[in-house]
């Protein structure tokens, strides 16, 4: 197997590169650090010795990277093995909590911070927005744990096959709710919201969505292809 990776933007990663060179080039990637645990600080040490020392599949980590940096990355089938599924369910896991625990609290604080300066209409209509999209996408995440992850990790308990079927489904809607607030932030919000904030709860908002995009590639070109090829292949 080819371990070294090119993205279309010509970044080249492989198992010798240097970590820290790894985030110099794309900062983003520190989200991706968090999310499987990796212990700071690393000084000089290679991906390869961090996945090592810290029992990741080097190559799993390299198409992460690589997927986060290039939203038209994919991984190739072929080089898809069977010891990747556990991996990518965890990472997958880690994310729902890296959203949930981080990401969506984190723009609640700027949402409350443009409350403030709403009148009492205004608030109403954009708390009740942000609701209903942090519950569809908590209640995603929940029926994705239920429906798949759930299935894969117990996969040597029975035969059951897991239904990827969900992976075809809502990640449009999400995008859809995303541009919906950021499309109420820019077009209906009172002048007293100062343009300050609402940029802040913007950048936060598509950079959520982006980083959902990301999660949906993970899940339609890593888990469904692994899922498809190791456990519905009867």
């Amino acid at each position: 197997m080819n371990s070294t990776i090119k993205t279309v933007h010509h970044a080249m990663l492989s198992p010798d590169m240097k970590l820290f060179e790894l985030v110099e080039s794309a900062p983003s990637l520190l989200s991706i650090i968090s999310r499987l645990g990796i212990s700071l600080p690393f000084g000089d040490i290679s991906i390869r010795e961090m996945c090592s020392r810290d029992g990741h599949d080097v190559e799993l980590f390299l198409m992460l990277c690589a997927m986060h940096i290039d939203h038209n990355f994919r991984p190739d089938p072929s080089e898809l093995r069977a010891e990747m599924l556990d991996d990518v369910v965890g990472y997958l896991r880690a994310s729902h909590r890296y959203y949930a625990d981080h990401m969506l609290p984190h723009t609640s604080t700027h949402l409350e911070r443009i409350l403030d300066h709403c009148d009492e209409l205004s608030r109403s209509v954009l708390r009740r927005f942000y609701d209903d999209y942090t519950r569809y996408i908590i209640s995603h995440f929940a029926e994705e744990e239920q429906c798949i992850f759930a299935l894969i990790e117990g996969r040597d308990k029975g035969t059951v096959k897991a239904d990827c079927s969900l992976f075809d489904m809502p990640h449009t809607d999400i995008d859809d709710r995303s541009n919906d607030i950021a499309s109420l932030i820019f077009k209906s919000l009172p002048e007293s919201a100062p343009t300050a904030l609402r940029c802040a709860m913007l950048e936060h908002i598509y950079a959520l969505r982006d980083d959902l995009r990301r999660h949906g590639n993970v899940e339609e070109y890593l888990l469904k292809p692994l899922v498809e090829k190791h456990i519905n292949k009867e």
